[in-house]
């Protein structure tokens, strides 16, 4: 069988050089790059690489040394007409590019696109639409929906190992575009259903009200399931998620580098619990074995979706879900704390996520022009943090 072809545009941090700032204790299994995930793949050979900025295509030629260098993507997707496509750039063109290669008869099957889809609703609604109409499938890199515990979690709840699911609660320190389209399709992730209605606070610079913030919401899904999302600081609960159900729970701690399962356990010299039943004893959790990172899950997945037709681990829709939620969040802190139901009417609402507030600029070339090696950048991102 041949070989998929493969193009990536946007050739920054995502694309190329992140894997350089992970630590090697830090429990992360790499490649986490889109083009070292593509790589990994046997499957799939890059074909094409583009980037506006010349800086950043020569970093990639250097690196790399594969597939052909453009500045202008459409050029690119013309010429080596791509069976999937990988868009690595910032959040403010995503929609635009989205939408321009569903639009473009490139033949492109699938898109892998980076968080958060785009800065509207309305750009989200488009870019869904188009890509449907083309028969395009179109995953969004929120990355925990391919990683194997996360899954293995899922595969407990969806089988009934907690009972039935009462509430899931998630909460990371961040921006609730930004990372907070991973932190809000991790809660998600583990809901059957789409939310409904939400309860939220927010912290909004008043002068800059459509930028990224922080914030907390009580969400509502049918059958009186709730989620509880919080992305302000959490001391040592931080990337954290508890999956409860009516006979068990599941706690996933330190962004999934340790796992609990908690079930419903036969009572001890006849103790019972103060409703009559069985105490919660702490079971073994039983580990992907998969061994494979997110990103390289992600692009089997988007293949088996190319050949089956069947949505990816995290499709447009969840991710314009996240999107909805995060400004709804917002929208309810404007409204003095009160309900907003979901979906929301009005779809030009946005957000403009953390990565284009802070420069439009992209990050490799703030980095080299500030003469900074990854370490050093990581040092000097921790500290403005702080």
């Amino acid at each position: 069988m041949a070989k998929l072809k493969v193009a990536v545009i946007g050739l920054g941090r995502i694309a190329s050089t992140i894997d350089d700032e992970i630590g090697k204790y830090q429990g992360n299994l790499l490649p986490y790059a889109h083009i070292a995930c593509h790589m990994a793949v046997p499957d799939v050979e890059v074909v094409g690489m583009s980037d506006p900025w010349e800086e950043q295509r020569e970093a990639a030629r250097q690196r790399w040394n594969v597939g052909e260098l453009y500045a202008d993507y459409r050029q690119m997707l013309e010429e080596t007409r791509p069976d999937i496509v990988s868009v690595c750039t910032s959040a403010k063109p995503r929609g635009e590019i989205l939408s321009a290669i569903a639009n473009g008869n490139y033949g492109v099957k699938a898109i892998f696109a980076e968080k958060p889809i785009t800065l509207s609703l309305a750009e989200a609604d488009e870019a869904i639409e188009s890509c449907a109409k083309a028969g395009i499938v179109l995953g969004v890199n929120c990355t925990r929906r391919w990683i194997g515990n996360y899954r293995q979690a899922l595969a407990l709840v969806q089988d009934g190992a907690i009972g039935d699911l009462l509430y899931v609660r998630s909460q990371a320190q961040c921006g609730l575009s930004h990372n907070g389209s991973h932190l809000i399709t991790t809660l998600t992730m583990y809901m059957p259903e789409r939310a409904t209605s939400l309860v939220g606070e927010a912290e909004i610079d008043p002068d800059q009200p459509d930028n990224d913030f922080p914030g907390s919401a009580v969400i509502s899904f049918p059958g009186k399931v709730r989620g509880y999302l919080r992305a302000f600081p959490n001391g040592p609960a931080e990337f954290s998620t508890d999956i409860v159900g009516s006979d068990g729970a599941i706690r996933i701690l330190h962004d999934a580098r340790e796992i609990e399962l908690w079930t419903r356990q036969p009572g001890i010299d006849n103790y019972e619990n103060q409703k009559g039943q069985g105490a919660f004893g702490r079971r073994f959790f039983p580990t992907s074995q998969n061994g494979r990172s997110g990103g390289v899950n992600a692009i089997y997945n988007l293949i088996d979706c190319i050949e089956s037709g069947e949505d990816p681990h995290c499709s447009g829709h969840d991710a314009r879900e996240a999107l909805e939620i995060a400004i709804a969040i917002r929208e309810s802190e404007h409204q003095h704390n009160q309900t907003v139901k979901l979906p929301i009417d009005d779809r030009n609402l946005k957000i403009i996520s953390n990565e284009v507030v802070r420069s439009e600029l992209p990050r490799a070339i703030l980095r080299q022009r500030e003469g900074m090696t990854p370490a050093d950048w990581k040092k000097w991102q921790d500290r403005k943090r702080s």
